[in-house]
């Protein structure tokens, strides 16, 4: 009975294996296959705490947003079409100097978007104030 049972045991084990294998080769594949795109973006520099406790991101507002994100707190990026991300520097550090003088204020931002948890950043690759339109 046991002689019976081991080849076929074995066979049972090549083929888990292989299945393993496989699957850790196309998973392997599909990260290299999906590296992360870059985006350009329209939209404003917010401070953090302003705009997501009372949606605070206007011109009477730019001193203070600027003054809160030289402090250190968290700066943020409100896209054109209302989505809020985290900003990120290629370094764990602030990205204050980054975005220095730029809240609330039309701004182009490019970079690589990231989600964790639900969380929406963006890793900064550039960012300048937008063009303003010549006046008439």
């Amino acid at each position: 009975m046991k002689r019976k049972l081991l080849p076929a045991i074995v066979t049972l084990l090549v083929v888990v294996v292989g299945l393993a294998t496989g699957s850790r080769l196309l998973r392997a594949a599909d990260k290299e296959d999906k590296a992360p795109a870059v985006v350009t973006l329209q939209g404003t520099v917010v401070d953090m705490h302003c705009y997501v406790t009372h949606g605070i991101h206007d011109a009477d507002h730019t001193a203070c947003a600027n003054a809160c994100i030289a402090r250190g707190l968290p700066a943020g990026f409100l896209a054109a079409d209302g989505t809020l991300y985290v900003l990120f520097g290629d370094k764990p550090q602030s990205v204050k100097e980054t975005v220095k003088d730029m809240a609330d204020v039309p701004a182009t931002l490019r970079g690589t978007p990231v989600v964790r948890g639900g969380v929406k950043g963006i890793q900064i690759e550039s960012i300048q104030k937008a063009a303003t339109p010549a006046a008439k």
